[in-house]
């Protein structure tokens, strides 16, 4: 069918009413606009209406159809050419409309894919995102204020050291006394009182001597992620942590404390996978428990693997703690003496270090 024509014809139909086009469209009950459309050539009408315009514009179906007026030696001819142009009219709709519906069902179902797809991610990120500290710069700053020193063994004489289990060093010790009986895994702990300051100073017992990446392998609980079913701990297991410590090369706490540094606090996001997130998720709230907030940390090496951490200086008391790493574990001490938090004391105390 020619739609260019029809329309025409419609409009030359209608302007012989002498009706407008807004008192046509009154009358089939429709807009003004969409009789603009009919005689533009623009769309067809629907057939529902076909009936009630040709009785308003005194015309037969066929002749609106063809677009003219058909004499009546034609008018089986024109019909049979109706009926054929209006079939491929219609199946050419059909098939468009088939199109739409198929594009429209892609479209729906890419939608609710995405929809799905966001919601699925955004519970993730509600369920493995750790709050970010309020201390978070504090701890980095204090491991960026890093460097390291190399120490060297040096050999003292037998009565010269200090020892305590497989642990000895030189005796500093003059003055402290130990104080409570040791237990299981509780502490050496040995004070001194210098007028009326006190000084202390507390050895790792070597039944609790963990490396900071042991604990955090272990099967402890670091955190429910609160989804109601169970628990973080069960979804991302010490396994799953010593994988992550493994595909980042951290062997020791040397490297681990390097890695915090460079990557805490690690923010998750929706394009994460599920793993990267529990990953953050874990180490974020160790990091958050476990690390202590520092002034500094100075690296051993050389004969030594270990650190120096200054633990900040509190009505005129600093704190500092020695680490020694060892066969996978680590021996130190944690101090309030003064005389630890000159560097040259420490080298020449730390040379003297011996781990049987």
């Amino acid at each position: 069918m020619n739609q260019e024509k029809i329309g025409k014809f419609i409009a030359e139909l209608r302007k012989g009413k002498n009706l407008t086009q807004e008192e046509l469209a009154h009358k089939l009950g429709i807009t003004k606009n969409a009789v603009s459309k009919w005689e533009r050539g623009l769309s067809l009408m629907d057939m529902s209406l076909l009936k009630p315009l040709c009785e308003i514009l005194e015309v037969s179906i066929t002749e609106l159809l063809n677009g003219e007026r058909i004499e009546n030696s034609n008018i089986q001819i024109k019909s049979d050419e109706v009926i054929k142009n209006t079939l491929d009219y219609s199946n050419k709709k059909i098939k468009k409309s088939r199109v739409k519906n198929i594009i429209y069902t892609i479209l729906t179902i890419v939608v609710l894919f995405i929809l799905i797809f966001f919601g699925y991610k955004y519970s993730l990120l509600n369920d493995y995102t750790y709050k970010k500290p309020d201390n978070v710069d504090e701890i980095l700053k204090g491991l960026k204020n890093n460097k390291e020193i190399k120490i060297y063994k040096r050999t003292i004489p037998e009565s010269d050291y200090f020892v305590l289990d497989n642990f000895k060093m030189k005796n500093v010790l003059d003055g402290y006394e130990q104080e409570g009986e040791v237990v299981d895994i509780q502490p050496y702990l040995f004070k001194k009182k210098d007028g009326d300051k006190s000084y202390g100073i507390t050895f790792q017992n070597e039944n609790s001597n963990y490396q900071l990446i042991d604990t955090y392998t272990s099967d402890i609980a670091v955190g429910d992620a609160g989804d109601g079913d169970s628990s973080f701990e069960k979804k991302f297991n010490a396994a799953d942590r010593k994988y992550f410590l493994l595909k980042n090369d951290i062997n020791n706490d040397v490297d681990f404390y390097k890695y915090i540094a460079d990557n805490y606090y690690k923010e998750n996001n929706i394009f994460m996978s599920k793993r990267e997130m529990m990953e953050n998720y874990s180490f974020n709230t160790f990091v958050a428990i476990a690390v202590p907030q520092i002034d500094s940390i100075t690296y051993i090496k050389g004969d030594y693997l270990g650190y120096i951490l200054n633990l900040g200086t509190k009505n005129g008391i600093t704190v500092t703690q020695v680490t020694i790493l060892r066969d996978g574990r680590r021996y130190g001490f944690v101090t309030t003496d003064s005389r630890f938090a000159d560097e040259d004391f420490l080298i020449d105390l730390i040379g003297t270090i011996e781990i049987k």
